[in-house]
């Protein structure tokens, strides 16, 4: 009996057998068993029937933690699987060494995360992710995007899937959370915290870990990376040290690694609210008023999204960029506010949606702490471009963002004036490009040339744009930081200067890309107008130069608004422009150049909407003021329209005799943009009173003049 008990103190009862007894003295089924290590009941019969004679690392140590094993029975059952065929560096961490036991065996299963509302949509990110990570064979996968996208959901929803797929991650996939963590240096930590392991004995953390993975076919789904990005670091010594780890990141920022693939998560689609919404079964399957209703349904079981409904819900989700905790938010609402009310509401939607959910980190209780998480990540530098950003509507240009964050600068820089102008230059385009990778700024595709017009494209540099909650959120930071007056004024004056521009050439050969470039920058064209006429209203010294500015603007841009079909609009921002002057001394401005321009300007939109009579009189008070003030071109413009204007009010032979000389006074200019202008509509004087030779003559006179400008608007 001696001998015997020799021998068994030798050789350890084998795995099977010693499984047997320790689940069965600790009184557990092996369904129970299977329960508490993340098992399943045939694995834990396989093993102590003898079927299965080596089992994984990990399953050691599941097996482990799930009895309650002390280390000295952790070293008998790390004993008994080497005995089985088996001997992986890893078991010492299962056996309870004292340097990295296994705790709690449900931080191992991935059923440990919590259920989450179904996916929406996401099919191409979703099949992109899966193919990556398992038939491409990447190992360390990053999702990007802006705050409240759904990188989360998406990794979870990858995650869960990829779980099942014992060829490529045999060990499982674990989660591991880090929004909690604000040290990089407790990355390692945090992870080795999921995996189970004690923080106990005298080794790094790293080198554990190590230990543990370096045998394991595991994925590990790193959550909210994008504040410990000096950890970055450490991700890539794993992977090298670990062959068969792969990693799935969220974050807002990409980790700049060569190991790294980066796929971009964006919102999702909303309705075209140019067109015609499609049929209602149609318009529910758009993903981001699916995810609307869906998630308002979950707040009233009553909501039914109805015909009448529809371009409502369509107004939301578009103001909200499809952008699921934006969706999901104003969703909740739905339970104590009418859907029309949320839409209207939705230009304070940082105050507006908000929700304290229990469930929810603070982070994704409101839009405002979701952006201002990103906020508070970035340099000084950044932020101050940041909220600059926060006065551009529609695209946002280098040129201008950088004219804007020169004059905001001016307020908090000591350099000289030079010197900031040169150093702006300079850092802002890298500062932006920054801000692009951490998912506050979208990079906009260049479009081709012949879309430009040609080769000599005057609008050649890079453009981004901004999702309305970044540029919300922004636009207060801007005002808090008492910044927000310079950066509009900075904003109002670079698209008047733009505007300026191109009022010229938007009658010669570069017509067509300088047509295209304010077509584009049309929303800030408007903002621009709108602020400055909103200065001729308040109490300060420079109403008159404000005034004046947006008189400037306003007639620089009538001829675009007369072409491109703006004319209701044009007509307005005219009209409002000329009657909103200021009194008193500010009122010498009524005589200025800007006032001429803009009476010229809203001549041909009043002809458009058949007001002949006004147009007449606007016209008339041009004329003089450009007689007065000896502007030869605005005087062979003010006849040139009036006309035309007198022509089509039935005075056709005294408007014949304003287009004669019109057509005069161009010649002498020697400007054939203007010539051939006045010239199209002496040939429709003639071809009103029947003389349609006389017509014809002028008519070919004209397309001679404006194709030597390079006039194919009117050419054409």
């Amino acid at each position: 009996m001696q001998n015997t008990a020799n021998r068994a103190k030798r050789k350890p009862a084998p795995f099977g057998v010693l499984l047997l007894r320790l689940r069965a003295a600790a009184g557990l089924t092996q369904e129970q068993l299977a329960a508490r290590a993340g098992l399943s009941p045939n694995a834990i019969a396989a093993l102590e029937s003898g079927k299965r004679r080596t089992p994984r690392p990990t399953t050691v140590e599941l097996l482990a933690a799930a009895l309650g094993l002390d280390a000295q029975e952790r070293a008998q059952f790390a004993a008994a699987a080497r005995e089985s065929g088996e001997a992986p560096k890893s078991y010492s961490a299962a056996a309870g060494t004292g340097d990295g036991t296994a705790r709690d065996p449900r931080h191992q299963s991935w059923r440990s995360v919590p259920e989450l509302t179904p996916l929406v949509d996401r099919v191409h990110e979703l099949d992109t992710t899966l193919r990556l990570l398992s038939d491409d064979g990447v190992r360390l996968l990053t999702l990007t995007g802006p705050a409240g996208v759904g990188k989360t959901r998406l990794a979870v929803e990858a995650a869960s899937r990829l779980a099942a797929d014992t060829g490529r991650f045999a060990d499982g996939v674990l989660f591991v959370d880090l929004t909690p963590i604000r040290d990089p240096a407790q990355v390692p930590g945090a992870i080795a915290n999921a995996l189970g392991l004690l923080d106990t004995g005298s080794r790094p953390v790293p080198e554990r870990l190590v230990e543990v993975l370096e045998e394991r076919q595991q994925l590990l789904v790193l959550d909210n990376f994008e504040q410990v990005l000096v950890a970055a670091a450490a991700l890539t010594e794993l992977l090298a040290a670990c062959p068969s780890l792969a990693l799935l990141v969220t974050s807002r920022v990409p980790l700049q690694l060569r190991w790294e693939r980066v796929l971009r998560v964006p919102p999702l689609p909303v309705p075209d609210l140019a067109a015609p919404l499609p049929p209602l079964e149609a318009f529910g399957l758009i993903p981001s008023v699916a995810l609307f209703v869906q998630r308002a349904q979950a707040r009233q079981s009553d909501f039914l999204l109805t015909e009448q409904l529809a371009p409502v819900v369509a107004r939301v989700v578009s103001q909200l960029d499809g952008l699921p905790l934006a969706l999901e938010l104003a969703a909740v609402r739905t339970a104590t506010l009418p859907l029309p009310v949320i839409a209207n509401r939705l230009d304070d939607r940082l105050r507006l949606l908000e929700w304290e959910a229990g469930d929810l980190p603070e982070r994704q209780q409101s839009l405002e702490a979701a952006v201002g998480w990103s906020y508070d990540l970035l340099s000084e530098a950044e932020r101050r471009l940041f909220r600059c950003l926060g006065v551009f509507v529609g695209q946002v240009s280098l040129d201008a963002i950088t004219a804007v964050i020169r004059t905001v600068d001016d307020e908090v820089a000591h350099e000289a004036p030079a010197a900031r102008e040169t150093e702006a230059g300079r850092r802002t385009l890298p500062r932006l490009l920054s801000l692009a990778e951490k998912s506050l700024l979208l990079p906009l595709p260049v479009r081709p040339d012949e879309e430009e017009g040609g080769a000599d494209n005057v609008d050649v540099e890079p453009t981004f744009g901004m999702l309305e909650t970044a540029r919300e959120y922004a636009w207060e930071r801007l005002a808090a930081e008492d910044e927000l007056a310079a950066a509009q004024r900075a904003h109002a004056h670079y698209f008047l200067a733009l505007a300026e521009c191109a009022a010229p050439a938007l009658h010669g050969r570069d017509q067509r890309a300088w047509f295209f470039r304010l077509e584009r920058e049309h929303d800030n064209l408007r903002a621009a107008l709108r602020w400055l006429l909103d200065q001729a209203g308040s109490d300060d010294s420079d109403v008159a130069a404000e005034w004046e500015a947006g008189l400037r603007l306003a007639g620089a841009l009538g001829y675009f608004w007369y072409l491109r079909g703006y004319h209701t609009e044009g007509r307005r921002w005219l009209e409002e422009a000329l009657a909103c002057a200021p009194q008193g001394k500010a009122a010498a401005g009524m005589n200025s150049a800007a006032r001429t321009r803009a009476l010229i300007a809203a001549g041909p939109l009043l002809m458009v909407h058949a007001e002949y009579s006004r147009a007449l009189a606007v016209l008339k008070e041009g004329l003089a003021l450009a007689e007065y003030q000896q502007d030869s071109a605005a005087i062979a413009g003010a006849s040139t329209y009036l006309g035309h204007a007198a022509v089509v009010a039935g005075d056709v032979e005294g408007g014949t005799q304003r287009l004669q000389e019109a057509v005069r006074r161009w010649e002498s200019l020697g400007d054939p943009a203007g010539l051939g202008e006045a010239r199209f509509y002496r040939g429709y004087a003639a071809d009103v009173m029947g003389d349609t030779v006389t017509a014809v003559e002028h008519y070919t006179a004209a397309l001679s003049s404006l194709g030597d400008a390079g006039n194919t608007q009117h050419a054409g």
